[in-house]
This record gives C-alpha cells, sequence and structure tokens, in this order.
C-alpha cells in the first residue's frame, strides 16, 4: 500500500487561513517538518568560533546587508494554540534575520504554520502589518511598490535571501517571557 504525502493537501484552498501566503517553493515538503522532539541535526561546520553569541549592538540608522533568512518550523512535539477566533490550530515560527555587521541577527515575531490532517501548513504572515514580520512584509511590498496582498512567500523570502541592504530603525519592545524591555535592530527600509 503506498503511503500518503503529508504535504498533498496543504494548499487545497478550502484549508488555507484567510491572509496567508499560497505561492511557496516545490519540493520544500518534508525539509520543512522537524519530526519527533529531536528536531533536526545540526550541522555544525556553520557553528561560531566564539564561546557565546556576540551581545546585541544597537544598529540604529546603520545600512546593513541581510546575509540571509531562516523560519524554523517548530517541532511535532510543540504543542498547537488556538487562534482569537478559535476556529484553527497554530504553532509559531521562529523568523531570523542575519546581518553583516558584527554577527548581528534579529527575531521577528507573528511567523505562524497552521495544523493540516497530516502535518502543517506552509509559514504564514498576516497582511494587516500589525505584527513584527507582517510589518516587514509591508514593507517590502512598499519597495517594490505592490499592494501587500499580492506579495508571495517565494518572493518575499527569495528576496530577503538575495543580500538586500536595509537601513535598521531599532525599536524598544518588551521581552513577553521575561517582561524585559529590549531594543531589537528591525527593517526601517529597504535601500537600492
Amino acid at each position: 500500500m503506498a503511503e500518503k504525502n503529508e504535504f498533498e493537501d496543504l494548499d487545497s484552498e478550502d484549508e488555507v487561513p484567510q491572509q496567508t501566503f499560497s505561492d511557496v517553493p516545490q519540493g520544500q515538503g518534508s525539509e520543512q517538518v522537524v519530526a519527533g522532539s529531536a528536531g533536526t541535526k545540526y550541522d555544525w561546520t556553520n557553528a561560531p568560533e566564539g564561546i557565546k553569541a556576540p551581545p546585541r549592538v544597537d544598529l540604529d540608522g546603520k545600512v546593513v546587508t541581510i546575509k540571509k533568512a531562516d523560519i524554523i518550523i517548530p517541532s511535532k512535539d510543540k504543542e498547537f494554540s488556538l487562534t482569537k477566533a478559535g476556529d484553527k490550530e497554530f504553532k509559531y515560527c521562529q523568523f531570523i534575520l542575519f546581518y553583516d555587521e558584527e554577527g548581528q541577527q534579529e527575531f521577528y515575531s507573528g511567523v505562524r504554520v497552521f495544523k493540516r490532517d497530516n502535518g502543517v501548513s506552509h509559514p504564514t504572515f498576516t497582511r494587516d502589518r500589525k505584527n513584527q514580520a507582517s510589518g516587514l512584509l509591508g514593507l517590502y511590498a512598499d519597495f517594490k511598490g505592490k499592494d501587500i496582498a499580492e506579495v508571495s512567500l517565494r518572493e518575499f523570502l527569495g528576496f530577503l535571501n538575495s543580500q538586500p541592504k536595509v537601513k535598521i530603525a531599532s525599536q524598544e519592545v518588551k521581552n513577553p517571557q521575561t517582561n524585559e524591555k529590549i531594543k531589537k535592530n528591525f527593517v526601517g527600509e529597504f535601500v537600492n
């Protein structure tokens, strides 16, 4: 008996939440989902040579290059949460931009995957500019002269991974786990 591919039905119209991306790179299915509590194998050849991550440096007003953008899909063992409407289950992903300045990186909140029959959806961004990831998507849409609803996931992530130059606008936010106020190095604008 042939085993059903758990990603076959991810893009069906009746399951895709409103305000999500639908254009997703092909061939990314099983690589996106982290099975079990073990997660994915760490590639030690990419490990930093220092003992710990560099301290956060305030990059406000600096023009830097985004070296890469990663979305980390949560493991199958992580619990799902309910949407505010209570009609869908989701998990938050980690969305990280890596800058070329002093080993700096920044985490953007707001990227989610939704529960499907045999796994999870592709990562989704809301189109309302109300969270950190959606705000970044909005900046990109403005930079390209597009409506935010016209930007596909493939286009957006492809651009972020093409090493674009950005001007940083630091912003003070509250860490939801510690309630500590920290300054994050968010993209303020894309520059040519």
